[in-house]
């Protein structure tokens, strides 16, 4: 008869219970919860990645491909938050519209010396001589380096950028006649083109993103999840799949939002076989919004559905030029903050009707936090804000934040 040492059986009982992920308490770890699915990941993860699964956008994307085909070369693409207008740029850079050589996406805000120098770099190494190139003379060299190609630039988050970049982008666009744009954004963004005169009569084209049908919402969990190494739509079943997909309103980022939400309830309870009950239990009543102006928004610590409205800033008078160098959306944010002790994100975005993705990245490069920001702009007294800590705001508890002492006083003097 073997023996076996007390010290040897803890060790494989708890090995055992490691690997059958049998758990006294009843509540699962969720990457356990994902190990038994198959899974490496969570298939309702928020990323840009471009080797996540995705709808193909077959309308707007022949659409984009008429306008290039038509000459229309300055688009502008619109759409609500959460509608997947950044799936739909990865797509046209995974997959080049007809006649297109080169496609350069842009996600953040760049100013016109980065836009110059991805440009360049995006040119086969033997065409990157700018030598002596100023920004005036950009367009004319661009298009002789081009030849008969024709590039694509898309501008994502394009609300936020500074009217800087959309004069010189109108300057590029008068002289070469191979490159396109594609400027994507909130309903706002056309009011904003419009209102510049450079651009008002070169805009060509006008594309909306529509919504999914909820067929294809249900195909797009079904493919995430065997990318994550799961199979066909486990752990949902067929009715607590169509649940899932009706909360969303056919909102991608809401279905994933959800969808991680349900995932993560039914770890703590064990849950391998999630039904319609399950589904309308973990989200309740405060998961199936109202439409408001068909735009919604997500709070920045929680991931509730909030419908904000449109409001104008209070007019501020500058004191002094370092506002200047900020772009319009971080004027804005100082001058709310010059009249209010201190304001969450989700204040910030309700009274400003911006997404709070890109208004939390703006408040970022306001803190100091951008290295490239801070270094590109000496004349700002960096942190123009700071963060105060968390304080209860609309109900949560937030985030606040407040002028730095130097940014107050240099508004204020006289």
């Amino acid at each position: 008869m073997i023996k076996i040492s007390q010290k040897a059986l803890t060790y494989y009982f708890d090995l055992f219970l490691k690997n059958k992920i049998v758990y006294l308490t009843g509540s699962m770890d969720r990457a356990d919860y994902y190990k038994q699915l198959g899974w490496s990941k969570s298939p309702f993860i928020k990323s840009t990645s471009l080797d996540i699964p995705i709808i193909a956008r077959v309308d707007e994307y022949n659409e984009v491909c008429e306008s290039i085909g038509g000459w229309d070369r300055i688009m502008v693409l619109t759409a609500p938050i959460g509608y997947g207008k950044t799936t739909f740029m990865n797509q046209l850079v995974m997959e080049k519209p007809k006649e297109i050589r080169y496609v350069i996406s842009f996600n953040a805000y760049e100013p016109v010396d980065e836009v110059m120098q991805r440009i360049v770099s995006t040119l086969p190494f033997w065409k990157r001589n700018f030598k002596n190139v100023d920004r005036t003379s950009f367009g004319e060299t661009l298009q002789k380096k081009l030849g008969r190609n024709r590039m694509l630039l898309i501008f994502d988050e394009a609300q936020d950028y500074d009217i800087e970049l959309f004069k010189w982008l109108r300057i590029l666009n008068d002289r070469c006649e191979g490159l396109f744009m594609i400027f994507i954004g909130l309903a706002g963004l056309e009011d904003k083109i419009t209102a510049e005169a450079s651009f008002r009569d070169r805009k060509s084209k006008s594309i909306k993103l529509r919504t999914f049908d909820n067929v294809d919402l249900e195909e797009l969990v079904k493919q995430r999840i065997k990318w994550a190494g799961g199979r066909k739509s486990t752990p949902f079943e067929e009715c607590g799949l169509k649940r899932l997909v009706e909360s969303s309103n056919q909102v991608p980022r809401l279905l994933l939002d959800n969808g991680q939400k349900i995932i993560e309830e039914a770890a703590k309870d064990d849950e391998f076989g999630i039904t319609e009950e399950y589904v309308e239990k973990v989200l309740g009543e405060k998961q199936k919004p109202i439409v408001l102006n068909n735009v919604y928004e997500e709070v920045d610590d929680g991931g509730d559905v909030e419908y904000i409205p449109e409001q104008t800033p209070p007019a501020i008078v500058e004191n002094h030029d370092f506002m200047a160098d900020l772009s319009p959306t971080q004027q804005d944010i100082v001058k709310l903050l010059l009249t209010h002790e201190s304001l969450s994100i989700s204040e910030l975005s309700q009274m400003l009707g911006k997404d709070i993705r890109s208004l939390g990245s703006l408040i970022r490069k306001l803190r100091g936090l951008n290295k490239n920001e801070v270094i590109r702009k000496p004349n700002v007294p960096y942190p123009v804000i700071i963060r105060k800590g968390k304080d209860t705001r609309m109900g949560r508890n937030q985030y606040i934040y407040t002028l730095s002492d130097n940014a107050r006083r240099l508004l204020t003097w006289e």
